[in-house]
């Protein structure tokens, strides 16, 4: 039978069938079904496709699905759910409306507290080590949805797992996300052109929580080496070092970049090393796409992949001692070594981050869920 849908407006989405006579209300992104046929929207992130299967599984095992906008209290309903999925606030306004629903919360990003805490404690430190009030960048709001959850799905690692309350920790099931990269990395290409004095950061907003500040001290003490930053940059952060960084000609911004666009692809190809010490995260995005392309991370626990030893180098602390240490370790890496690293990780990035596997294992562990807990 096919779908039936009802559009009312772009702040929710209804899946319905008669022969489905269950309800599942998943607090996520609705907008993923009015732009299904806007490329450039559904390679965005890889959250757009995602959301679309998560609907699909949900649908496919007998459920009547609302995917309601995550932050519109006006989407909270009186309807009945057997199941409440996803994101706060309206995660925890459903499923307190719905107490005896199955209730998963979908976690993207490690436990609120852990993030909360190191936004504070980073930028406090970088404020007082630098005599300025620049103001906090991606704090979080409080909510209980973890305590609420009787299953966590969290995009992330054992690494992210490590951020939450030892109570909490028996909840959470690792996901392994899909990556919304769709290039080929021309390995001869590749191997040919990378340079092991160029590294890369790339990230989003929240400049000194994602280690920007560590990374732009170092690199402006070690001219030798080349520094790429990609990504939105926070205002306050970048007005701050913009006169030092003038006088650095190793230290290039690009601001956003579309990873399918000739000028990413290039940066890609000649980076051998993406250096990232992020306090928070759940599974960096970037670090995904980049491992695709061969780029090697450099990582603090937080932004760390399981197997990270192998695949690259895992900062024990933030601060530029340890960037130090992984730079003189980068730089002693055999080429050799330092070919097989590039083609592990290639292969390694596409097997584990997929849209197939997302599937997969969303499902496995939603079925695994419904069978235990209803």
């Amino acid at each position: 039978m096919k779908i039936k849908l009802f559009k009312k407006n772009k702040k929710h989405y209804t899946l319905y069938s008669l022969w489905n006579k269950k309800w599942a209300y998943i607090s996520y992104i609705p907008d993923v079904y009015y732009n299904k046929k806007n490329t450039l929207y559904m390679l965005s992130h890889q959250n757009k496709r995602e959301a679309l299967i998560i609907g699909k599984i949900f649908y496919s095992l007998g459920y009547n699905v609302k995917v309601a906008l995550f932050n519109a209290p006006e989407e909270c309903d009186n309807r009945h759910y057997d199941i409440i999925f996803g994101l706060e606030p309206n995660f925890v306004t459903m499923s307190k409306r719905n107490p005896q629903a199955l209730k998963i919360y979908y976690a993207t990003g490690a436990y609120w507290v852990h993030q909360y805490t190191m936004v504070k404690e980073r930028t406090d430190f970088f404020n007082k080590a630098h005599g300025v009030h620049l103001p906090y960048s991606r704090l979080v709001t409080s909510h209980d949805s973890c305590d609420i959850a009787d299953v966590i799905f969290q995009i992330g690692s054992s690494y992210t797992i490590q951020t939450y309350p030892s109570k909490l920790q028996n909840k959470i099931r690792i996901i392994n996300q899909s990556s919304n990269f769709t290039q080929e990395c021309d390995l001869e290409y590749k191997l040919q052109h990378v340079s092991k004095k160029d590294f890369l950061w790339f990230g989003s907003s929240g400049s000194i929580l994602k280690g920007l500040d560590l990374v732009l001290e170092y690199f402006i003490e070690h001219p030798e080496y080349n520094l790429h930053v990609v990504g939105p940059i926070d205002k306050e952060f970048m007005d701050y070092h913009q006169e030092q960084i003038s006088l650095c000609p190793n230290i290039h911004f690009y601001g956003f970049l579309n990873t399918n666009s000739e000028q990413f692809m290039h940066l890609a190809y000649v980076c051998s090393f993406n250096i990232f010490p992020t306090g928070s995260e759940g599974c960096p995005g970037s670090i995904i796409t980049l491992m695709q392309m061969g780029v090697i991370p450099i990582v603090s626990k937080w932004g760390a992949i399981d197997k990270i030893d192998y695949y690259g180098y895992l900062l024990p602390e933030l601060s530029t001692d340890a960037i130090d240490m992984a730079v003189k370790w980068a730089s002693a890496v055999p080429k050799d070594k330092l070919h097989k690293l590039i083609e592990e990780n290639i292969s390694y990035s596409k097997q584990t981050w997929n849209l197939e596997r997302f599937e997969n294992e969303l499902r496995s562990e939603l079925e695994e869920a419904i069978k235990t807990n209803i």
